[in-house]
């Protein structure tokens, strides 16, 4: 397999940017998510590694071998479109030999099988893609991009075709089968429910640049900036102007107009129904199955709280005091970068 690096690497359209200064290293056989929004250049370094797209500066690196010039069919590189981009007048065995055509390999035949078999698509080989579900069609394509026993695996939005059940089997069997290949892969999503449950490591892109990597624990729990918090969480994080006179900011460090110039950061499983604290009028309810998400009106907007319990606690228009523990708030600066060490406390109201 293969240790991928990218150093100091840079794409540049005739009217932007679209990836600034990446430095990333993959290590052989792990399995890294590059996760972020549309635009923010994800796709594009999943095209600047498989060949498609060369770079405007910088190394892209195989094991050690610049690859910037080597071209695409000679990189051995398997890709999984979002499309899955079967050939329609072939069967699947057929399409899932297709990327063996030139390289005249004798046991051609025998490997497709054996590649079908492991993504158990073996009794399907003689059906043509439109005879085959979308999940179906996604397998064999995961089988041709394997087929060719490529040093790097490239995923690119792999599974948003697929309904959600279908989407929860294929992201257990895709790292089932990356695990057992050891094949080095890099998947590219907006999913960060993707992203967090089948990589080993999530990279989180915005604007072209690296915003934060590591675990799916670390960019949930100790977001580095205030667009990671935002964007890994579902419900997403509740975000408090920090000016407010309801928050009394503690444990940050003495520095002038700070308190007037935060914003803070509450995930909504944190955010609790107390005797004590804020008052909020509830608004709407969503039963989701083992939790409910209650979305409520504050003073200083509205705040949503997730609580692990089936049957709603709360109806419409209920009133109820809300708080929370000081270590579980996140404060960002006015640049949106957190504020290491730093927690609110919310104050008893006046008149609650």
């Amino acid at each position: 397999m293969a240790t991928v690096e990218l150093k100091n690497i840079r794409k540049a359209w005739a009217t932007a940017m679209a990836v600034d200064g990446l430095d990333l290293t993959i290590s052989d056989g792990e399995f890294v998510a590059i996760l972020g929004p549309s635009g923010c250049g994800k796709s594009t370094t999943l095209f600047m590694l498989s060949g498609v797209y060369l770079p405007t500066s910088g190394d892209i690196l195989f094991d050690g071998s610049r690859v910037n010039d080597v071209e695409a069919r000679h990189r051995n590189v398997g890709i999984v479109f979002q499309s899955y981009a079967l050939y329609p007048h072939m069967s699947a065995l057929q399409n899932i030999m297709f990327p063996l055509r030139f390289q005249k390999v004798p046991d051609a035949e025998t490997r497709a099988r054996e590649m079908a078999d492991l993504v158990q698509v073996g009794e399907l080989l003689d059906r043509r893609p439109s005879e085959l579900s979308g999940g179906q069609q996604q397998r064999i394509a995961l089988a041709r991009a394997l087929v060719k026993r490529p040093n790097l695996l490239l995923l690119d939005e792999p599974l948003s075709n697929l309904d959600a059940t279908l989407r929860l089997t294929m992201r257990a069997e895709i790292r089932r089968i990356t695990h057992e290949l050891g094949v080095t892969t890099i998947l590219v999503t907006h999913d960060q429910l993707e992203a967090t449950t089948m990589a080993d490591r999530v990279i989180c892109m915005n604007a072209g640049r690296i915003e934060q990597e590591g675990s799916a624990e670390d960019l949930y729990l100790r977001p580095r900036t205030l667009f990671v918090a935002g964007f890994i969480g579902s419900p997403p994080i509740n975000l408090i102007e920090g000016k407010r006179p309801e928050l009394k900011l503690s444990g940050i460090p003495v520095q002038s107009g700070l308190e007037d110039s935060v914003t803070i950061g509450i995930r909504p499983e944190m955010l609790k129904a107390a005797d004590h604290g804020l008052p909020a009028t509830v608004s709407y309810v969503e039963p989701m199955g083992r939790e409910t998400l209650t979305t409520v009106d504050t003073v200083i907007g509205p705040l949503r709280m997730l609580e692990a319990v089936a049957v709603p606690r709360w109806r419409r228009d209920e009133q109820i005091l809300l708080n929370f523990d000081a270590e579980d708030s996140m404060v960002f600066d006015t640049s949106g970068k957190r504020i290491d060490g730093a927690n609110v406390r919310l104050l008893e109201i006046p008149g609650a």
